[in-house]
């Protein structure tokens, strides 16, 4: 564990952006933390988040012309991580290995269905999203926690003169602040923590944490990698945790930490496709065209469960699948003799195939199929210099009905 949890709780310095880690890990029930492994790392870029908020409005009751009261409202949850498309182009072999997991976990609660091909995996919407998954933003001083996780939206850029990127967007059912605190009493025989003054603020209930040694990296015998303990309550700055009586935790010999849960080792896959290598083909246009730029926006439309009384944000079954996936594809190309036909034939209104590759389609890349792109006939401006750039955007449609095919993502 290369962090050392004693330096940074003896820090003086403020908390730096540049150590944040996310964790996206699949639960086995909706909205109860699950534990990272390693491997669950996301390589995420910067402006990914997890945004906690609970607004509140001062009472209408009356009260002169003084504010004396206020009223809270439901709480909110959200987040945004934007990434590369990382794929493993060093394996030689078709493999379900060549995108991280936390990747898939994310591609699945877009699209509903993950399909294994033999080692190549296919993301459809054949089946309605059905899952959740918990975030973990690590920093250095700080961490949250989210349960209850669901992607809601994405928007993926392919653009000509840029990096190919993808943005996950949704919401989890809550999100908890966790920080670093040490103990110098002996805290073993029993389930509780002693800390310092103050610092039993930093340990919400509910949170994943785990015991470090004095030297700041070792971890507690009652901690190991993958088994972290959940603070069941705090009482001041004594903080009660599950599971068995604590037998090395003695910070009275040497201090131990009290530190929000990180896996021991973490990795994740770094080569990123960026558009480098890739083609985009449209069916009724040539295939050497050259394309723009190629963005797909997925919304799923999902209803929050927000509604319950007693609950203070979502609860139940956090959302439900109870609108239709929309996929709109926006593509840039430049006026010429091709297009000129293609604009004239898209008043027939009968669909168009979208087909894209990122990376080199002799190894291991990600190929993205739409089978049926309705196009509203675009307006043309003309700039005043250079080519005249024409921007399609249209809604993706299955082939048949009930054919659920409007759009499919493999890894190949």
């Amino acid at each position: 564990m290369a962090k050392d949890f004693a330096a940074l709780h003896a820090s003086a310095n403020d908390s730096s952006a540049l150590e944040q880690k996310v964790y996206v890990v699949e639960e086995s029930v909706r909205g109860t933390l699950a534990t990272p492994a390693g491997t669950d790392l996301v390589d995420t870029l910067e402006g990914a988040s997890v945004n906690f908020t609970q607004p509140i409005e001062s009472s209408p009751s009356r009260s002169g012309r003084h504010h004396n009261a206020i009223i809270k409202q439901k709480t909110t949850t959200e987040f945004s991580l934007p990434m590369f498309f990382n794929i493993d182009t060093s394996l030689g072999a078709v493999s379900n290995a060549e995108i991280d997991a936390g990747f898939r976990v994310l591609l699945k609660s877009l699209l509903g269905k993950e399909t294994d091909n033999a080692g190549s995996l296919e993301y459809t919407a054949a089946t309605a999203p059905d899952l959740s998954f918990s975030i973990y933003e690590n920093g250095d001083q700080w961490a949250k926690q989210a349960p209850g996780g669901f992607v809601n939206s994405a928007e993926m850029s392919f653009p000509g003169d840029g990096d190919a990127q993808v943005e996950f967007s949704g919401n989890a059912k809550t999100a908890l602040l966790v920080g670093i605190g040490k103990s110098t009493v002996d805290n073993n025989g029993a389930n509780t923590v002693t800390l310092q003054a103050g610092e039993g603020e930093r340990f919400p209930v509910g949170a994943q944490v785990m015991l470090v040694e004095a030297d700041g990296t070792t971890r507690s015998a009652d901690t190991p990698d993958g088994s972290p303990r959940t603070v069941d309550s705090v009482a001041g700055d004594v903080v009660t945790l599950d599971g068995a009586a604590l037998a090395d935790a003695d910070g009275a010999s040497a201090d131990v930490y009290l530190v929000y849960y990180e896996p021991e080792t973490s990795s994740s896959i770094r080569d990123p496709q960026t558009g480098l290598e890739g083609s985009i083909t449209i069916s009724g246009i040539p295939s050497n065209t050259c394309v723009r730029s190629l963005t797909l926006s997925f919304e799923n439309n999902h209803e929050l469960v927000d509604y319950c009384f007693g609950e203070d944000g979502l609860a139940g079954p956090l959302y439900v699948p109870g609108d239709r996936l929309s996929v709109t594809a926006s593509v840039e190309l430049n006026l010429d003799h091709d297009l000129v036909e293609f604009l004239n034939s898209l008043k027939d209104f009968a669909g168009d195939d979208i087909d894209a590759d990122l990376g080199d389609t002799a190894g291991r890349h990600m190929h993205i199929d739409l089978p049926k792109v309705i196009f509203p006939i675009p307006e043309i401006a003309v700039p005043a210099t250079g080519s005249i750039p024409v921007t399609f955007e249209g809604l993706a449609y299955e082939t048949a009905l009930e054919a659920a095919d409007e759009v499919k993502i493999s890894f190949l």
